[in-house]
C-alpha cells in the first residue's frame, strides 16, 4: 500500500520530556528520511526552549526552571535549509490542557507507510497507557431543524454486475455523479453532504430565517439533477454506460447532531430514507412535513407504503 499522511492525537496522559524524547526516537526509526529533531517546550508565559538540538542542555533548562510545562514540540526534518517536508510531534501536558487543546499527543507526517504506522502505533500501545478504555462519556443531542434529501442512482448493483465493469470505472462514474449533485446545491451549501455508495445524502440546518431559501437551492437542484446526470452519463469517457435514472426521497423536521461526530440522526433523515427506497427512477418523493412548497410546480398527490411507518401520503414530482 502506497504511503500516506498521518495526522492523528494519542490520548496519553502524564508524559515528561524524557517520555516525549522517546517517542520521537520511535517515530525516526520508521521515519529515516527525516533523521535530525529539534525541540521546543513551552511554559505558560512562552517558550523556555525553542529549536534546539542540544538535549543535555534542554534537560538543565527544564532542571533549573521551576515553571509548569504546557507543551513539548518536536520538529523531525531532513537536514535541507529549503526543505519544506517535516513530520511534528506535539504533546499537551495536564497544564497546558484545555477544549481546544486537549491533553495528549498528536503526530503529523507527510509520508508515512501503513506498516510503519502501524510499528510505529504498535510501541506506544506497548509502552504508554492510553486513556480510550475509559467509560464513555455520555452527552445528548440538540434537536434542530432539518430539510434533507437521500439520492440514490437507481440499478447501481444489477449494472455493477456486468462482466466489462470493474471498481476504477466505477469508481469515475460515482465520482462524476457526486459532483454533479454538490454543484446543484452551490447557491446554499448543505451542513452535510454523506456519501452513501450510490447514493447521497444530503442536509440543511434550517431556521424560520433561512427555511425558504434552502428549501427553493435544494428543491431547483433536485429537479435539474436528472437532466444534468443525463448529460454526464453520455460523456465518451462512460464507454461502457451508467445506470440513468436518479429517485430523491426529501423530508423535513427535528433531527440532531451526533455530538462529537459529523452525522446526524432523526425522522427526518429515516422518512427520506424510506421514500428514496420505493421511489421510481427520475421522481422524487416529497414528505408532507415540507412546509412552504411552491404550489404552482407540478405535483401529484399519492400514497407509497414504506417501511416502519406503513401507508404514508406524499408529493411525487417527475423530473422527466
Amino acid at each position: 500500500m502506497p504511503a500516506k499522511s498521518l495526522h492523528r492525537h494519542y490520548a496519553i496522559p502524564y508524559l515528561d520530556f524524557t517520555d516525549f524524547w522517546d517517542i520521537c526516537g520511535y517515530l525516526l526509526r520508521v521515519q529515516p528520511q527525516f533523521p535530525k529533531v529539534r525541540y521546543s517546550i513551552y511554559a505558560d508565559h512562552g517558550p523556555i526552549v525553542e529549536d534546539e538540538h542540544d538535549i543535555s542542555l534542554i534537560l538543565k533548562v527544564l532542571h533549573d526552571k521551576a515553571t509548569s510545562i504546557y507543551r513539548f514540540h518536536a520538529t523531525l526534518y531532513n537536514g535541507k535549509v529549503d526543505s519544506s517536508l517535516c513530520a511534528q510531534l506535539d504533546y499537551i501536558t495536564e497544564a497546558g490542557d484545555s477544549v481546544n487543546s486537549p491533553m495528549g499527543l498528536t503526530v503529523q507526517t507527510p509520508s508515512i507507510s501503513r506498516l510503519n504506522t502501524f510499528e510505529f502505533e504498535g510501541v506506544l500501545l506497548e509502552k504508554y497507557q492510553l486513556d480510550h478504555d475509559s467509560e464513555p462519556r455520555i452527552e445528548f443531542g440538540i434537536p434542530c431543524e432539518v430539510l434533507t434529501t437521500i439520492i440514490d442512482m437507481r440499478g447501481f448493483s444489477a449494472f455493477c454486475e456486468q462482466p466489462q465493469i470493474e471498481s476504477p470505472y466505477t469508481c469515475g462514474l460515482m465520482y462524476a455523479f457526486y459532483q454533479v449533485v454538490e454543484q446543484r446545491f452551490n447557491k446554499f451549501r448543505p451542513d452535510l453532504i454523506k456519501y452513501l455508495g450510490d447514493g447521497v445524502l444530503t442536509l440543511w440546518e434550517t431556521t424560520y430565517e433561512d427555511r425558504a431559501a434552502a428549501l427553493d437551492v435544494c428543491l431547483t437542484g433536485l429537479r435539474e439533477l436528472q437532466e444534468r446526470w443525463d448529460i454526464v452519463r453520455r460523456a465518451p469517457q462512460f464507454s461502457h454506460g451508467a445506470p440513468s435514472e436518479v429517485a430523491v426521497g426529501l423530508s423535513f423536521g427535528l433531527a440532531s447532531q451526533i455530538p462529537g461526530a459529523d452525522d446526524y440522526i432523526g425522522r427526518p433523515i429515516n422518512v427520506a430514507s424510506r421514500l428514496c427506497s420505493v421511489c421510481n427512477g427520475s421522481e422524487i418523493l416529497i414528505d408532507r412535513s415540507v412546509p412552504g412548497l411552491d404550489e404552482s410546480i407540478p405535483k401529484d398527490d399519492i400514497s407509497v407504503h414504506i417501511k416502519s411507518f406503513g401507508r404514508y401520503n406524499v408529493w411525487r414530482m417527475k423530473t422527466r
